[in-house]
């Protein structure tokens, strides 16, 4: 059996509940105020730090539980002249990071770029042209004499 974090914790405040008892019926026969005081507040304490850590190991198993949930399987959908990954509506992601390592990149907002408009991503650093510029839009260069 693997010992977790949670389980080494929570077996941690059992052996020191069980000090912590031993020490409060101990103190029972003394009579010394002050230190029953301050075996009451260690008590206190004590409990306070039990609920938090029962807190974090459901918060723990919450957690787990959302990161084992099947998520939807991303598809791929052409926008202009690529394709993409979306999961639902989230998305563009990329789709050579998804198909090579299975991870969702999400891609930068469209912006433009020399040979046109598109995305690019951040990880494998590839651009992906949405629309790309025309070759006939560009203007002809200039001519500066009859021998250009």
């Amino acid at each position: 059996m693997e010992l977790t974090s949670v389980g080494a914790a929570l077996e941690l405040i059992a052996k020191a509940s069980k000090a912590l008892d031993s020490l409060r019926e101990q103190s029972k026969a003394s009579k010394d105020a002050a230190l029953k005081e301050n075996i009451s507040k260690l008590y206190d304490d004590f409990l306070d730090l039990k609920a938090a850590i029962l807190r974090l190991t459901e918060e723990n198993a919450e957690l787990r539980r959302k990161v084992s949930a099947p998520r939807d399987k991303p598809e791929i959908r052409q926008v202009g002249a690529t394709n993409y990954y979306f999961v639902s509506d989230d998305g563009p992601f990329c789709q050579p990071c998804y198909d090579g390592d299975g991870k969702l990149v999400r891609l930068t907002p469209q912006q433009r770029f020399a040979g046109g408009t598109g995305r690019k991503c951040q990880v494998c650093n590839k651009v992906f042209f949405e629309e790309h510029e025309s070759l006939r839009a560009r203007r002809p260069p200039k001519r500066f004499g009859p021998w250009t």
